[in-house]
């Protein structure tokens, strides 16, 4: 694991030598590499996805616009990683090439993950992590303290790492108190872990497991209580110009001055909201920065003087030191412009002008450093990831606890910012509440602290008259922002973008998301969620699955080689029951009350037959759950399979593989329609036929092989065996140790994100009648075909397809079928992005396995591995042991890929049958058809063209008795 948490940096100035870009530059040791470019005046250090200059934002780690290549290693966030003497560092390349010799492994491989078992694990060392882990571990328990930086003490106890930093703060009541505070937890005992990312968490029957990645490498650790403390972060709104060098987050200015005495460069505007401007301002003047202006949307406090002398009377000692922050901005000449916001920043290289927005219009500002403050939003993903209830408060989500922070999980607790924004000293009660609550449950003798719950009433009472005091004079909602505003801040997409999709495509957040990458980055759209929420339209009234992106792991972007463990092999897929989940609510009534064709599910297989029956001019119905391309085909990698995968031939293969086998000519035709789609419809699928390889590592995985290509020759597969140096000709990143592999010209990649959508518009252009938020809760046969009841009432059809995917066995008992259909929950993984690399799709002989890279540059790695469900959601979500396997084979596979950061993990619920699709009408139920199959995404349009085909009377020119459901030798329930 991990040194422990240190306290400060003390002794005389230590000059430490690095390169930057090549150029030796020199900085104070301690000194973060963000801290030591800005002490140098420069702003430009980075860059962004499309190429453009970026460099610090936040400050603490969660935007990642800072990311620098450090002595041959990608993605390091400038802001976290501390100069060494002879660092190099280069500005990074949107899409490193990986094949040349300039980049370095991130970390080795492990050949294990350790667990640790303690009583309390804290995960955040700012004043609510720290409060809790002294109580507690006072009381008698043994707390492990995790934090992600050097440093204990958070965003408000920042303490100081630099000999000019500690000068700086001497005699600063904040720093001392949290230097005290720090002192404390340690005496005490606290097992202290310092820059620890916590990137993941599971539950299961024995408890969470918390996933960690510190200098050391990545372990999980087992507590029996857990208690989340970390804290909050701000949630600039986005103005034009709002990524470019130079324009920070308050708080990341204040960590430059108070961590490290380092004071932004040139004419600096703050603007934004709330009372930390004003001490950011304060600090920044008596540290000899330029503060042109103070920019604050609230009202001047002598305009509300109700307001005023609420907050006086809630605490007069915190009242009146405000009082004193703003007569010291007086004094100096800083002009505050109150009732005023941002509204663009302007610039060629960096900032050099800002616009306000304010009541006398707009006025410009000139200015070369921007910090942006107020809007915080709670760092809730982790209480999120692991189950705990949530609701939405002024509409952002809050977790639900009591003021000891327990949560609707006894074993969880969430304290201070991480539960809802109030400022430290509510932190502080809450954290000492906590350790007494998690102490008691461990069976400890803990006395009550009733000054601790005095003082929370106290401040939270002053917290409601501060924000009352600092409310904006005009809602935040506004005028939406110019077309060309970057919203998402990782992936480079405009409002512009979002605005188009909104009103021609995406209804809801997560479709949205799927069809503009916004939300996909590394931050996780901590930064845009919000404005995508807004331009979906969903409105954040109530829980958190409206209008909110749910959680992913990792949390933050991991090294993939430090997850990367060996797993025993299985054959075939691991079957899972289905979520029980309530269906999405829509108030509105369908609009219709007969169709002729009713298609139940709008995954790829359903839409297609939507497409195929309304060319021919049949009245068709698609009624769906969710919303289209939710659920498996929304999740699905993208790889168009012609051959059989390892699992599907041989020993391993369900029955033998002969059903697989049966697919194959659907496979390769089915990809061929794919192609002519594209074509007819004048869309892009980002579809590419490359080839797949599936390699072999020794003799015997080429004797499997040789047998597989025979069987997948003898269907008129254009596959065949290559050697090694074939082998190392197409794919020269793939691993030397391979000795051969099977390839297939046939296969390739899709982007199923954008594929679908555009089938489901064309389906729509020729007359398909698409519903959404539409769960099927009944059918009924009638003397006209079915009545078929939905949460949005019911509808009368003719004939029925059932193409609901892993769902269809349910909707087959409603009419006493049994529709042999499983759920198969199974995970995706992606790196970030890289120059071309492989251009092949990618399995292994013996191994479960996809890779292929997208037309992006991530690297999309899959084959099957299992997940889990999410436990608020019920969407299928990755099991670490299935990340740590899957990524084992990946790195196996491509060696190159130790050099990149896992940046993003989901699961969708595959279809698990017999290998083949069911495909036809019931024998025993006329006017029902089933077009359902596993492989669902190669197979998606010839399965629609066959379905159509069989719903019209019309032949198919195929035998088709191989997919009938008659195969099971059963039917009926």
């Amino acid at each position: 694991m991990s040194a422990s948490l240190a306290i400060s940096q003390s002794g005389s100035e230590t000059r430490v030598e690095f390169f930057l870009d090549g150029a030796a530059l020199y900085a104070e040791s301690g000194m973060t590499i963000a801290a030591a470019i800005e002490a140098g005046g420069r702003h430009d250090f980075s860059r962004g996805l499309k190429g453009e200059a970026r460099g610090l934002f936040c400050g603490m780690g969660a935007c990642h616009d800072c990311l620098v290549t450090v002595d041959g290693k990608v993605s390091q966030r400038a802001c976290m990683t501390s100069v060494k003497e002879g660092m190099r560092v280069d500005r990074p390349s949107s899409r490193p090439a990986l094949a040349a010799d300039d980049f370095a492994d991130l970390c080795d491989v492990p050949a294990s993950i350790a667990c640790t078992e303690m009583d309390v694990l804290v995960i955040g060392a700012g004043p609510a992590g720290l409060a809790v882990a002294e109580v507690a571990s006072v009381a008698g328990a043994s707390v492990t303290l995790v934090d992600e930086r050097a440093i204990a003490g958070g965003q408000y106890f920042k303490q100081p790492s630099t000999s000019k930093a500690t000068l700086r703060l001497a005699g600063d009541e904040q720093a001392r108190s949290g230097a005290d505070l720090i002192n404390r937890v340690q005496a005490a005992g606290v097992s202290t872990l310092a820059s620890t990312v916590v990137w993941g968490a599971e539950n299961d029957e024995s408890g969470a497991r918390i996933a960690c990645y510190g200098p050391q490498g990545a372990f999980y650790c087992k507590p029996r209580m857990i208690v989340i403390a970390t804290g909050a972060y701000e949630r600039p709104a986005a103005v034009p110009g709002w990524t470019r060098p130079g324009v920070m987050t308050a708080g990341a200015a204040q960590t430059l001055l108070r961590s490290y005495g380092t004071v932004p460069a040139g004419r600096i505007v703050i603007a934004g909201n709330g009372p930390l401007n004003i001490q950011v301002a304060n600090e920044i003047r008596k540290a000899g920065g330029s503060v042109v202006a103070l920019v604050e949307s609230a009202p001047a406090p002598w305009k509300q003087p109700l307001a005023a002398l609420k907050l006086l009377a809630a605490d007069r000692a915190l009242a009146l030191g405000g009082v004193r922050q703003l007569a010291a901005l007086h004094a100096a000449g800083i002009p505050i412009l109150w009732e005023s916001s941002l509204a663009a920043i302007e610039g060629t290289a960096g900032v050099e002008a800002i616009t306000i927005t304010g009541p006398n219009g707009e006025a410009r500002l000139e200015a070369d450093t921007v910090l942006i403050g107020g809007d915080f939003a709670s760092s809730n993903e982790l209480s999120r990831l692991l189950g705990c209830g949530h609701e939405v408060i002024d509409g952002n989500l809050a977790v639900i606890r009591k003021d000891d922070g327990e949560t609707t999980l006894p074993h969880v607790h969430v304290v201070g910012e991480a539960a809802r924004f109030g400022g430290a000293h509510i932190a502080l009660a809450q954290g000492r509440l906590a350790g007494i609550a998690v102490a008691r449950k461990l069976g400890f003798d803990v006395a009550a602290d009733t000054e601790a719950e005095c003082r929370l009433a106290r401040h939270r009472a002053f917290q409601a008259a501060l924000w009352t005091a600092f409310k904006p004079a005009r809602p935040a909602a506004g005028n939406a922002p110019p077309d060309h505003t970057v919203i998402c801040r990782c992936e480079g997409v405009t409002y512009g973008t979002l605005r188009a999709l909104g009103e021609h495509s995406a209804k809801d957040i997560a479709t949205l998301k799927r069809l503009s990458r916004a939300g996909m980055g590394r931050c996780q759209s901590r930064y845009c969620g919000h404005a995508i929420a807004v331009v979906a339209g969903e409105t954040r009234a109530s829980g958190e699955t409206r209008g909110f992106l749910a959680p992913q792991m990792p949390l933050r972007p991991v090294p993939l080689a430090a997850l990367a463990v060996e797993k025993p092999e299985w054959g075939g897929h691991k079957r899972a029951l289905l979520p029980e989940r309530p269906p999405l609510e829509s108030r509105e009534p369908l609009p219709l009350s007969q169709t002729s064709t009713l298609v139940i599910g709008a995954g790829i297989a359903g839409l297609s037959t939507a497409l195929f029956l309304a060319r021919e001019g049949e009245e068709v119905t698609v009624l769906e759950r969710a919303f289209p391309n939710s659920l498996a085909s929304g999740g699905n990698a993208g790889s168009l399979h012609a051959q059989l995968l390892s699992f599907d031939h041989g020993a391993r293969a369900e029955g033998g593989g002969s059903a697989a086998a049966q697919t194959l000519p659907l496979q390769r035709d089915s990809i061929a329609l794919w192609a002519a789609l594209q074509d007819e419809l004048g869309c892009d699928f980002e579809m590419k036929v490359t080839g797949g390889l599936m390699v072999a590592e020794s003799e015997a995985h080429m004797r499997f092989l040789a047998e597989k290509v025979g069987v997948e020759q003898r269907a008129g597969i254009d596959c065949r065996l290559i050697g090694q140096e074939e082998l190392r000709a197409l794919e020269p990143a793939l691993s030397p140790d391979f000795v051969g592999a099977a390839y297939c010209a046939q296969e390739g990649k899709i982007n199923p994100l954008v594929a679908t959508q555009h089938i489901l518009e064309a389906a729509r252009a020729k007359g398909a009648r698409i519903f959404d938020r539409c769960e099927v809760i009944g059918i009924v046969p009638s003397p006209a075909g079915f009545d078929v009841a939905t949460s949005r009432g019911v509808i009368r059809a003719k004939r029925i397809v059932n193409a609901a995917g892993a769902f269809s066995s349910r909707i087959g008992s409603m009419l006493g079928l049994d529709i042999p259909v499983f759920g198969a929950p199974l995970q995706m993984v992606v790196t970030e992005a890289a120059a071309p690399l492989i251009s092949c799709l990618v399995a292994h002989a013996d191994r479960h396995l996809t890779l292929k890279q997208a037309a992006n540059g991530n690297f999309i790695i899959g084959g099957g591995w299992t997940a889990g469900l999410d436990p608020v959601h019920q969407h299928p979500r990755p099991l670490l042991s299935s990340l740590e396997g899957n990524l084992w084979v990946a790195q196996h596979v491509v060696p190159a890929l130790r050099k990149l950061h896992v940046i993003r993990s989901w699961a969708a619920m595959n279809i698990n049958i017999d290998g083949a699709p069911i495909l036809g009408e019931h024998p025993s139920r006329p006017g029902y058809f089933s077009a359902v199959t596993s492989n669902g995404y190669t197979l998606g349009p010839i399965v629609g063209q066959l379905t159509a085909q069989l719903v019209l009377g019309r032949e198919s020119g195929r035998a088709l008795q191989p997919f009938s459901i008659t195969r099971f030798a059963k039917g009926c329930s």
